[in-house]
């Protein structure tokens, strides 16, 4: 845990449990440029202003990639308290929400 207190990455595929900027691609690099997605500010760990000066053709090449990815079931919110995620076996906000992978047994509460 360090300064910003418990956090998890964000769930970056396409999967409808994915970060909601995923959908469109305007959102995505206006997320990027300014570190909101909409009026929710992202957290301070989320280096966006690494991102912000990219020119637009190069965000659109990663909003492109992420959307490659094999869409995973696996909700993350870092606004919500931690529980335990029978999914990844770390804790996270609505980790609770999250079911073991096939054969592992859920070993937390």
């Amino acid at each position: 845990m360090g300064v910003w207190g418990e956090v998890s990455s964000a769930n970056l595929t396409p999967d409808p449990s994915g970060i909601s900027y995923y959908d469109d691609e305007a959102m995505f690099i206006s997320t990027m440029r300014t570190g909101h997605v909409g009026a929710r500010k992202l957290s301070s760990i989320m280096p966006w202003q690494v991102f912000r000066n990219m020119t637009d053709e190069d965000l659109r090449s990663i909003f492109a990639f992420l959307k490659t990815l094999k869409p995973v079931s696996h909700n993350v919110d870092n606004t919500e308290a931690p529980t335990f995620c029978g999914r990844c076996k770390t804790r996270h906000g609505l980790g609770e929400l999250n079911r073991p992978l096939n054969g592992d047994k859920d070993s937390g509460t």
